[in-house]
């Protein structure tokens, strides 16, 4: 009879073991029945412990974190998201369409019905939290008359709020100085971001978004609408001015990013503006339309620098401008409503993956696209289609979050859209401490206080390094 040899590979955990075995062609079928039994026994389980556990010796150290590549290491966090991850996974789930959709909003409340200003929760403030649900607030001058009522108005807010509220703010400092708009504040006077960077130190830009961080914390505040990443070639800016690092991109860059990673060293989410780059305007978008000449290589060149480095900074978000770029885009669509700008170039090209803001969609020059600088209607669902995650101060926000919502029930807007937006949000929401992963059956669990016991304003330690600017 002719012999032949039959290879048999039996894996066993990691382990392959390989066994050759002559035989006639006869003894075929018993062959297999003892494969078989060998390949049984090595699928069960090994009394030394878990399958394919590593032991480290005593004493030795266990392999760096770092030895682990990039490829493997994202396939690691897909399959076992972390308990953050995990706790965002369920809170969407467990959220109902109304309340995803309203977590995309950030309202504003300047005055009531008869006309003074809102500096605490009335009914109006009442019927936007329990219609909208809003996912946000965001504070202007009018907001902030003195430091307990602010934190009286933050903390009653929150736990008005159907979920955690971030709660914004422009600090930039100089002329756009909310902590100091009413006559009972005492925070700091902070220099505007010019005087800031004619000084070229970067570790005092660090340190005046670490106490800028620290003043708003104590308020309540939990983002902060800066630093300017704008570079200012156009010395007649009337936009800007004082409000950038200056002129040359490479300085500002450096500035940039030292100030986001003192904010957010600190417990302040910083949303850095004004994308794809409002530094040479000769008009100012709050009023009129604005439209740039610039091609795509330009940006690139220069507008884009400090961009990249406040994202390397790790910039919590980045706002757009509602400026318009017809080289670019092909029409006078502003950048807050472009797709092209905010998902194509934006999201792929600079694949940055944090939040995207508009700016206020109260401005004119948001609706100079739409031909009407009147008619902001459908501003908010356009913002959210080209890219934008939070819609900020929306001039109604009750029928923009209809509208909105309206277009996910009907298809218009897809959940999947909606989800990768929310789960932005909630993201910065746990990672400022605003929710927590739980410890129990609950989606999440809450701080036990949303506003700190100690107030941290104008405090000597901040004025010395405010001191140090000239």
């Amino acid at each position: 009879m002719n012999s032949k040899e039959l290879v048999l590979r039996i894996l066993r955990g990691s382990e392959k073991i390989v066994i050759r075995v002559n035989f006639c062609a006869h003894h075929y079928s018993i062959i297999l029945i003892v494969a078989l039994t060998f390949q049984l026994l090595a699928c069960a389980p090994r009394e030394a412990g878990p399958p394919d556990a590593v032991t480290v010796p005593e004493g030795a150290a266990a392999p760096p974190y770092e030895t682990i590549s990039q490829e493997d290491r994202a396939r690691s966090d897909h399959e076992r998201p972390s308990p953050t991850e995990e706790a965002i996974g369920a809170v969407i789930t467990g959220m109902t369409l109304e309340e995803r959709v309203g977590q995309l909003f950030m309202p504003a409340f300047w005055n009531d019905s008869r006309g003074n200003p809102v500096t605490s929760v009335n009914e109006e403030v009442r019927n936007v939290l329990r219609t909208v649900q809003p996912g946000g607030v965001v504070f202007f001058g009018v907001n902030i008359r003195e430091p307990e009522q602010v934190r009286s108005f933050v903390e009653d807010l929150q736990q008005l709020a159907s979920h955690p509220l971030i709660v914004a703010v422009d600090q930039e400092g100089g002329v756009v100085d909310r902590l100091n708009s009413g006559d009972g504040m005492t925070a700091s006077r902070f220099p505007s971001a010019r005087r800031v960077g004619l000084t070229g130190d970067e570790d005092l830009a660090y340190e005046i978004g670490r106490i800028t961080a620290r003043e708003l914390r104590s308020l309540g505040i939990t983002m902060n609408f800066a630093p300017v990443a704008d570079v200012l070639t156009n010395s007649d800016n009337p936009a800007l001015r004082d409000r950038t690092f200056g002129d040359d991109p490479d300085h500002v860059a450096r500035m940039v990013a030292a100030t986001v990673r003192g904010l957010q060293d600190n417990g302040v989410a910083a949303v850095i503006k004004h994308f794809p780059g409002h530094g040479d305007t000769s008009y100012d978008s709050h009023y009129s339309a604005v439209t740039i000449p610039h091609s795509l290589d330009r940006l690139r060149s220069l507008e884009f620098i400090p961009f990249r480095a406040g994202f390397s900074a790790g910039a919590a978000g980045v706002m757009t401008a509602h400026i318009s770029l017809p080289e670019i885009v092909g029409d006078l669509s502003p950048a807050t409503l472009s797709p092209l700008l905010l998902r194509t170039v934006l999201r792929e090209e600079l694949e940055y993956s944090g939040l995207v803001v508009t700016d206020s969609l109260a401005m004119v020059g948001v609706a100079s696209g739409t031909g009407s600088t009147g008619d902001r209607s459908g501003l908010a669902l356009a913002a959210f289609q080209a890219g934008a995650d939070i819609l900020l101060y929306p001039v109604d926000p009750v029928a923009d979050y209809q509208r909105l919502l309206d277009a996910v029930r009907d298809g218009t807007v897809s959940e999947e859209a909606l989800d990768r937006s929310v789960r932005r949000i909630l993201r910065a929401k746990f990672e400022l401490g605003l929710m927590v992963p739980p410890k129990s059956d609950a989606l999440y669990e809450i701080p036990e206080r949303f506003v700190p016991e100690t107030l941290a304003l104008g405090l000597a330690e901040h004025r010395e390094v405010l001191s140090r600017v000239p």
